[in-house]
């Protein structure tokens, strides 16, 4: 598989984003601040956060996702779509007998030093796999219509695409897997952010303390209310993908995507996952090992 001359392998389970050759790629890339889906929105809210000093020595780390598109070199990368790496010994999750949809998984291997928080603990399993009845249940984050499983990334005998049954309610959207970049989330920043005028960039400025995409661990974005500390029970969080109109938009594919809402445009299902209007669905574990979840629409 060829990827991108930014991308990394070997130093983790995921492949990484390395910066400087990211900003080397992309000389002149606008200061766009916006949703996080390609590797060149990076770059705007890298500048953007030296620009204004958006920095603090008391930083959140997290690990903040970039997408290639289709199968993963690594069916057990974090991901949306495709198959699952769902033991064969587990029934496939289902809602009324009805067999659910696969909708995203989280690999945590890469995330046990964010020491301090829920993801850097021992959690119950090294991926959390999470299935809906319907695009309906990612927008609401209605817990009746949601279901995760935890698993082991040394498990043998997986579901295959072969084995995968029709489901009840299926929705079309972007086969995707992760590529990591080790980020950080500036949560005490929020009234240096509001104080940028608007001229001074493209996006949403103000948001920049918090990183606006799929991540573990950090601080969430949501997108109706600013967070200013972590959530104790904070797992991970899902936001909708959007590839930028830039080459690579996906790690593996050089060539910019075509306008349009076609099945190979930029628009179409096939290129990108909607929850709302460009929503997120956030989890958190209890005490007890219970999932909860948080959905915006965006």
């Amino acid at each position: 598989m060829k990827l991108a001359p930014f991308v990394e392998t070997g130093s983790g389970v995921h492949p990484t984003i390395d910066l400087e050759r990211l900003r080397n790629h992309y000389k002149d890339h606008p200061a766009d601040v916006w949703n996080i889906g390609s590797a060149s929105d990076l770059l705007g809210w890298q500048a953007m956060r030296e620009k204004f000093g958006i920095t603090d020595s008391d930083a959140v780390p997290c690990d903040l996702f970039v997408w290639g598109i289709g199968e993963p070199p690594d069916p057990r990368l974090t991901r949306v779509g495709g198959t699952p790496w769902l033991p064969k010994a587990i029934p496939w999750p289902t809602f009324g007998g009805d067999a659910a949809t696969f909708f995203c998984q989280f690999d945590f291997r890469d995330s046990k030093d964010l020491n301090g928080q829920l993801a850097g603990e021992s959690l119950p399993g090294d991926l959390l796999l999470v299935f809906v009845a319907g695009l309906h249940s990612a927008m609401t984050g209605d817990e009746d219509e949601l279901q995760f499983v935890w698993v082991s990334a040394e498990e043998t005998d997986v579901y295959t695409k072969n084995d995968v049954p029709d489901a009840a309610n299926p929705f079309e959207f972007v086969t995707a897997w992760g590529v990591r970049f080790r980020g950080e989330d500036v949560p005490s920043k929020w009234d240096k952010a509001y104080d940028i005028t608007d001229d001074a960039g493209s996006g949403r400025l103000w948001c920049l303390p918090v990183l606006w995409g799929t991540k573990i661990g950090g601080v969430p974005y949501h997108s109706q209310e600013n967070q200013h500390e972590v959530p104790s029970d904070y797992l991970c969080q899902l936001v909708s993908i959007q590839a930028s109109d830039t080459t690579w938009p996906w790690v593996n594919q050089e060539s910019a995507l075509p306008e349009g809402f076609g099945d190979d445009g930029i628009h179409g299902n096939k290129q990108k996952l909607m929850i709302g209007d460009m929503g997120e669905l956030t989890l958190f574990m209890r005490d007890d090992g219970k999932i909860t979840v948080d959905s915006a629409c965006g």
